[in-house]
């Protein structure tokens, strides 16, 4: 697979309140335990409901809590954030809802996949179209990094499913198109990682909140993208506090045998 090129830590569905569904103590040790990582993380991606009900108190609780984490730090905001207004105090407090970061020969775009006070989630027409002219300046060798709270496939373990991304389809055709390498979503509490030609779905279970699933407990994950393009993706078990590798991918150039002649 060769050397690791760029690292990740995700972290998500964290619903950080002093009167909600968080668990603190489990929040600190996640992010004293992200602190110890070696070699460090080069970015913590935060895939949305970053609070539990998007009102001032918990995002002023937030805002302490994400200080922290050490690594430089990108957030996406979830259906929870956008409750009550929230979106506003997320711009204020946290950050743009839509932004796009290059790191050497990666590219990360965060975008908004809630609706305020709605559970739901789309992209809608305008951030397709916005995606698309960026992806489509991008040569082969840049790393494409696609960040977004609602699940694009449907997850196990996770109950009904009626809150994936309402353009799911259009999203997906878009990100294969593209050959986005990594997609990262959160708001089914289950971890998940999912190959799909040369793109890795990746969903995040919950960092802190007390709506774990089953015996699932509280997770983040640790992904590492290699020089030829392979990625490598590991949950963290805070419940257990073990590491387990989710699974490694590599692109399907790598994986054709040349034909014998």
């Amino acid at each position: 697979m060769g050397e690791v090129q760029f690292r990740i830590v995700q972290i998500s569905d964290t619903h950080i309140s002093p009167h909600g569904h968080f668990v603190e103590q489990t929040f600190d040790w996640a992010a004293n335990d992200i602190n110890r990582i070696d070699p460090a993380p080069d970015i913590v991606i935060h895939s949305g409901d970053l609070t539990d009900n998007g009102v001032l108190t918990e995002y002023e609780l937030a805002a302490k809590k994400l200080r922290m984490l050490k690594p430089k730090l990108l957030v996406a905001p979830g259906n929870h954030d956008e409750k009550n207004y929230g979106n506003s105090l997320f711009k204020e407090m946290i950050g743009p809802v839509d932004s796009d970061l290059r790191l050497r020969d990666i590219v990360i775009y965060i975008t908004d996949s809630p609706q305020p006070d709605r559970d739901e989630g789309r992209l809608g027409r305008r951030r397709q179209t916005y995606l698309e002219e960026k992806l489509s300046q991008l040569g082969r060798e840049t790393i494409k990094i696609l960040v977004f709270h609602h699940h694009l496939v449907s997850v196990p373990f996770s109950g009904r499913d009626q809150d994936v991304l309402e353009d799911a389809g259009d999203i997906l055709d878009m990100v294969l198109r593209y050959k986005v390498n990594l997609v990262l979503m959160g708001h089914r509490h289950v971890r998940r990682t999912l190959q799909i030609y040369d793109t890795v779905l990746v969903n995040a279970g919950t960092t802190s909140s007390i709506r774990t699933r089953g015996r699932l407990g509280h997770s983040y994950n640790l992904i590492d993208i290699f020089d030829d393009g392979s990625i490598k993706v590991a949950e963290r078990s805070i419940t257990e506090r073990k590491t387990t590798i989710l699974g490694t991918f590599t692109p399907r150039s790598l994986q054709e045998k040349p034909t014998a002649t």
